[in-house]
């Protein structure tokens, strides 16, 4: 039935000029590059010290930056994020989840790194 109702869809002009939303949790690709960044910060305790590591990722590329910090704050991810974006520029949007270092400082980590949300 579902492929029938996608089938409908598809041939039906009115409705494929519409487009299906995206269903929650899809990570959508960028139409172009700094369009839409992801970042992450994920733990490698073989880095001993410097165990957390931040990782972006251009959504329409894949180009991808990691580097590894002493912690995941937002002072960290500033430094990662000035990394990231000193070569290719600076994204129009960048997709976090709603870990502390972006959560508490929603605003000051774009302004700082010069990123418009």
């Amino acid at each position: 039935m579902a492929t029938e109702a996608r089938e409908i869809v598809e041939s039906c002009d009115d409705c494929h000029a519409l487009g299906a939303p995206l269903p929650a949790g899809v990570n959508p690709r960028g139409l172009k590059a700094l369009e839409l960044w992801q970042t992450d910060v994920t733990q490698v305790t073989e880095f001993g010290r410097l165990k957390y590591a931040h990782v972006t990722v251009d959504m329409f590329s894949s180009a991808m930056w990691a580097s590894a910090h002493t912690g995941e704050k937002a002072r960290n991810v500033i430094a990662h994020w000035r990394q990231a974006f000193a070569v290719p520029g600076i994204p129009s949007a960048v997709k976090t989840d709603n870990g502390p270092a972006y959560a508490s400082q929603k605003y000051a980590v774009p302004t700082v790194v010069g990123c418009v949300t």
